[in-house]
């Protein structure tokens, strides 16, 4: 079997390839072609095809011929697996933000929920200062700080 030279184009290897990208088969593409699917098997191990076989098998692929002529599985494969160092940087730098961002609203929650406890306090203590001046209890905080229950009177 003769091996096409480095820097070739074999025809028939781009059409089985581009036919499998598309998820074709052979007996699909033999039928549209009216070919037999043997026929499409020899096609595609053949380094050049006539123009207007390849024409017609282009169109049937829904492609051009000089997509077929100039595909080349490399280029393709490099393409969608290489990830720009740009777009690297970028991603990690989008990390970064949102860990900065989930601290950011972490250290609001905790600001807002001393500030709701401060004024819950404060409420606390006025009504403890109230209900002491009505000869109710005794003060809630003098009392907690003993390690007792409130005392009602």
């Amino acid at each position: 079997m003769n091996l096409p030279q480095k820097g070739s184009v074999h025809i028939g290897r781009n059409i089985r390839r581009l036919r499998e990208i598309k998820n074709i088969k052979q007996e699909s593409l033999a039928y549209s072609l009216s070919f037999s699917q043997q026929k499409i098997s020899k096609l595609e191990q053949m380094e050049s095809i006539d123009e207007s076989t390849l024409g017609r098998i282009a169109d049937a692929l829904e492609l051009s011929v000089e997509v077929i002529k100039n595909f080349d599985q490399e280029n393709v494969i490099n393409s969608c697996f290489a990830v720009p160092q740009q777009a690297y940087h970028s991603a990690a730098n989008q990390d970064f933000n949102a860990i900065e961002k989930i601290i950011e609203l972490y250290e609001r929650l905790i600001a807002s929920e001393k500030e709701k406890n401060a004024i819950l306090s404060s409420k606390i203590a006025l009504m403890d200062t109230e209900r002491e001046k009505m000869g109710l209890i005794k003060p809630f905080a003098a009392g907690w700080e003993k390690g007792m229950n409130r005392n009602v009177s």
